[in-house]
């Protein structure tokens, strides 16, 4: 008897924790028609807004980035939410923001609801921004 408690409770956290995970999954075009998309997802426990994810990639030359936990600096703003992250060779950017049009706390995006959003690349000085559709994501 006592096993089969114990393995109740151990199923209860198990599902417990897994079916809060949420987050985004974007894509777009840059001006010269290449696909890119990001995806970026919360850790999976309770109500959670801590980003855990973070992946960039294109079409042409596929994952370009991946940052995960203390890498993503989340930046709670007035009607968006911003992830930036350390640019590296690949991407050939400084910096990268994952900007989404989506205000915590004031709105409920429900999964597959799509809002905008956008990629910002920043070198030195100049910026890129590429144009996003983001469909929000719940884990299940």
């Amino acid at each position: 008897m006592k096993t089969l408690i114990v393995k109740l409770v151990s199923a209860g956290l198990v599902i417990g924790t897994a079916a809060f995970g949420s987050g985004y999954q974007c894509d777009g075009y840059s001006s010269e028609g290449v696909e890119w998309a990001v995806k970026m997802y919360n850790h999976a426990s309770v109500e959670s807004r801590v980003p855990a994810v973070l992946v960039v990639s294109n079409e042409a030359a596929g994952t370009l980035l991946r940052r995960s936990d203390a890498e993503i600096k989340k930046v709670n703003r007035r009607n968006t939410v911003q992830y930036v992250i350390e640019g590296n060779r690949k991407i050939d950017a400084d910096t990268v923001i994952f900007q989404v049009a989506h205000k915590e706390g004031k709105e409920t995006l429900e999964p597959g609801q799509v809002t905008t959003g956008q990629l910002i690349l920043v070198k030195d000085e100049a910026r890129e921004v590429i144009e996003l559709t983001c469909s929000r994501y719940l884990k299940n």
